[in-house]
């Protein structure tokens, strides 16, 4: 999976990330629109693309609604 973070903003006083990443998986393209409690605050761009990441991979390893 291959994907870039194109938007991010931090609320700290939710302790939210909301961020924006488009991407490749599979040979499809995605972009995704979530966010994620962080317990510290992702000071850096490599900090949020390490959150980013772990949130594609719980939200990619679901089952789809069509069964794959």
């Amino acid at each position: 999976m291959q994907f870039k973070v194109t938007y991010a903003r931090y609320f700290a006083d939710r302790r939210r990330l909301e961020f924006v990443a488009t991407g490749e998986r599979n040979g499809c393209l995605f972009t995704v629109v979530t966010d994620v409690i962080c317990l510290k605050e992702p000071r850096t761009p490599e900090n949020i693309h390490l959150v980013a990441l772990a949130r594609l991979t719980e939200i990619f390893r679901r089952r789809s609604a069509s069964g794959f």
